[in-house]
This record gives structure tokens, C-alpha cells and sequence, in this order.
């Protein structure tokens, strides 16, 4: 792969924990079909560690990877966010550094208008 087959991009994952494969396929499917992700990969079996109320809590999660645009993460977060079960869902956006051109380019034609070129 050349540099300039592996450039920079506009894109961004955002990393989303949710309790079992139906709310992944929920929001998997939904961020979808709302043209505010370009595609997502499922998980299954992740285990978390985390404090809640004083206590150390162990549950098993799915995690969601869901692809969009740095244009539109805010908005895919507000969705996932008003169709999450938690009351408090983790979220989190990791920008997208590089990326193979041919692949990027599909991922920004799947988000049509919400997203910006490389």
C-alpha cells in the first residue's frame, strides 16, 4: 500500500457497550438504516469490570463498533443515546487516523450527504 492509498480521513468509530445481542442488532441496525453509520461490528461476550453505587459490579456486555463521519458522530451518539437501555451508556468516539482509500471512500458513500470527503 502506497501513502497515498493510506491517507487521512474524516471518519470516526464510535465504541458502544450495550446489554446483549438484541440491543447490539438495535442499534447496530437502526444507526444503519438512519444513514448515521456506514456499518458496525458486533462483538459478543465482552465482560465488564466497573464500580456503580459503591459497589464493583462484573456483567457480561456486547460491543457495538459503529463507522460515521466526524460530521455526523454527535448526532449518531444522540441516537444511540435515545434508544439505549442504560442510564448511563458508554459512548465513546475514536477518531479514525488513516485509512485505505478504497475502503474509507466506501465507508463515506454508505453516509451519502452526511459525510465530507478525506
Amino acid at each position: 500500500m502506497t501513502p497515498e492509498e493510506f491517507q487521512p480521513s474524516e471518519m470516526s468509530f464510535l465504541y458502544v457497550t450495550v446489554p446483549d445481542m438484541d440491543i447490539a442488532r438495535v442499534i447496530a441496525g437502526g444507526a444503519i438504516r438512519e444513514k448515521l453509520a456506514a456499518c458496525a461490528n458486533v462483538l459478543p461476550h465482552m465482560t465488564a469490570i466497573y464500580e456503580w453505587d459503591g459497589d464493583v459490579e462484573e456483567e457480561s456486555e456486547v460491543v457495538v463498533i459503529l463507522k460515521t463521519s466526524k460530521t455526523t458522530a454527535v448526532e449518531l451518539a444522540q441516537w444511540i443515546e435515545d434508544h439505549h437501555p442504560y442510564e448511563v451508556p458508554c459512548i465513546l468516539e475514536l477518531p479514525l487516523g488513516r485509512g485505505n482509500h478504497d475502503y474509507v471512500s466506501w465507508l463515506q458513500t454508505q453516509l451519502g450527504s452526511r459525510s465530507r470527503l478525506m
